[in-house]
């Protein structure tokens, strides 16, 4: 036997005595996704997480008990085997989505050497024309920034992050419900023609998404008024900097404007000296302000000239002081950042060699 029912029974018990670490890291990493991934970059997506149940863990072990596919020969293997008993989904709206989040989730969180993430990419239907599953899926731990307070007790517990549209992440679960469940049978031919239908259906659907968006953005454009949402903020300044992927960190500067008034494209055009499009101006003076940190060593965050940082550069000579003023709430992490940019700006300029001046771009 490959896993004893010894073993099941203590590392369901231990899995007992541990439920309340799995459920405080998965619910950690689904809040950082949420906020500092998919809403700091203006992502469209839902964001979910659980622990693996201790009546499914058991029922796992046992399938493998079954199987004889596993060699699992103590409690400690079990727990070194099974990485996903914490796992957080982020569900895209848009499949063009899923690449970025991957992108951003390996950037953000570490392995379990404290290194940069690999990831595996799956999507069947390049090898198996009836098989439609894809998704990304990520093993991460907390960073040693994170790890502070009660999060000290999971540093070493890694969460399976899977990265799908949500149109795969519906084929995704019934075929899964359907297909891997011994009590269910197995499939009949006819199940199987339709699972294949409703992938195609699904793909099919991932276009469509994409192009009600893009339409959804184009009438954003032209609307007038105020921002309605960072979405609306993001399609309606797009097109100042073409070539951007303007939607990265978007989040956090669209929140750091809205309290000094800054809430349609005319109150923002009014600070831009600048003809459009604005992307080779923006992201010289971008460069300017980089290698004026990177020369006095203030390296707690980075600048990106792939994202809205280039409008935030632009707009620091005119709005830099007004962003230092302090918030009534604790800030986010990204407009933590936004502030600190601000806060450098302000010194830069004051200072005898000036880097970036207010006339510096624009």
């Amino acid at each position: 036997m490959t896993i004893s029912d010894d073993t099941i029974k203590k590392a369901v018990q231990r899995y007992h005595r541990e439920y309340d670490r799995y459920l405080k890291l998965a619910a950690r990493v689904a809040e950082i996704c949420r906020s500092e991934i998919v809403e700091g970059n203006a992502i469209r997506a839902q964001v979910t997480s659980r622990a693996k149940s201790p009546k499914s863990l058991e029922g796992k072990l046992r399938r493998f008990a079954a199987n004889g596919k596993k060699s699992i020969p103590d409690v400690d293997a079990v727990f070194e085997q099974i990485r996903d008993l914490a796992a957080v989904r982020v569900a895209t709206y848009e499949q063009r989505h899923e690449e970025q989040v991957v992108e951003l989730v390996c950037r953000r969180f570490v392995d379990s050497s404290d290194q940069r993430l690999p990831h595996e990419r799956k999507d069947k239907n390049r090898d198996d024309p009836g098989n439609f599953y894809r998704a990304s899926h990520i093993e991460v731990f907390l960073t040693k920034a994170d790890g502070v307070g009660t999060y000290a007790n999971v540093m070493d517990v890694p969460c399976e992050v899977q990265v799908c549209s949500m149109m795969a992440h519906v084929w995704n679960e019934i075929e899964h419900d359907l297909g891997y469940k011994p009590a269910a049978g197995t499939l009949s031919e006819q199940e199987r023609n339709f699972l294949v239908m409703l992938g195609q259906s699904v793909r099919m659907g991932d276009g469509t998404i994409s192009s009600l968006f893009a339409e959804t953005e184009r009438r954003q454009r032209e609307q007038g008024g105020t921002f309605s949402d960072v979405y609306d903020f993001v399609a309606r300044l797009r097109g100042w900097f073409p070539g951007i992927e303007f939607a990265r960190n978007a989040g956090a500067l669209f929140e750091s404007l809205l309290p000094i008034r800054l809430l349609n494209p005319d109150s923002i055009r009014k600070l831009l000296n600048l003809p459009e499009p604005m992307t080779d101006p923006a992201q010289a003076a971008l460069e300017a302000f980089a290698q004026r940190m990177n020369a006095e060593e203030s390296t707690r965050f980075r600048l990106d000239r792939d994202s809205s940082d280039v409008l935030l550069v632009l707009l620091l000579p005119k709005i830099g002081k007004h962003l230092q003023t302090p918030l009534a709430e604790a800030p986010t992490e990204g407009v933590a950042r936004v502030r600190w940019f601000a806060e450098r700006f302000i010194e830069f300029s004051a200072a005898p060699a000036v880097a970036v001046s207010e006339t510096e771009g624009l």
